[in-house]
Parts: structure tokens; sequence; C-alpha cells
């Protein structure tokens, strides 16, 4: 188990994720949805009930952890390449919205 999962678990095992909400609507939060076995995600709904927590923000904290444990045991080269990866999709970003971003105060 990585740290990041351990994080949570003993999160979820001291009881500080219960009755708690999660972001969902800030611009620094993503939502995405992927599928997962019907065992799973009654598992899932049935710890998020135990806790008081909110099911999608549980998945959120999960994957989460998941991907920086995953991140994190990779070797540096590879992780070199997700940087770059990351890097150049902001860049990409910000050339997408650049018009959108301009300001023109409409003088000729």
């Amino acid at each position: 188990m990585g740290e990041q999962i351990r994080n949570v678990v003993t999160r979820l095992g001291s009881g500080a994720a219960s009755g708690g909400s999660c972001d969902m609507r800030s611009s620094s939060v993503r939502t995405v949805a992927g599928p997962i076995p019907v065992a799973l995600a009654r598992d899932l709904d049935a710890l998020a009930k135990l806790h008081e927590y909110d099911a999608t923000c549980l998945a959120g904290d999960l994957l989460a952890a998941a991907i920086e444990d995953v991140i994190s045991a990779l070797p540096g080269s590879v992780r070199e390449q997700i940087r770059q990866i990351k890097a150049d999709h902001a860049s990409a970003e910000i050339e997408a919205h650049r018009e959108a971003l301009s300001w023109d105060s409409g003088g000729t």
C-alpha cells in the first residue's frame, strides 16, 4: 500500500472523514469518471455511508491518492516524461485560451 492510500485509510479509520465535504466546483478540481466493477462500487457506497461521507468525494480521495502513489513509484525518467507532458498540456491550454484572455479596448 502506498503512502497516500495509507493516509486515506488512516483518515477513514480515525473518523476524520466523517461528515466532511469536498470541493467539487473549484477551478483547481476536475471531475473524472471511470468504470469500476459493481462489487467495488457497492464497497465504495458502503464505506461512504459508514463514514457519513459523500461517495463521489471518497472516490476522488482514493483516486487522487492512488495516482500520487503510482507516480511516486515510477522510475525518475518516467516521472520526467510525465512532467514534460503536463507542461505541454498546460502550454496548449494557455494557447487555446489566449484569444479569450486578450483584451481589446476598442480603440483605433
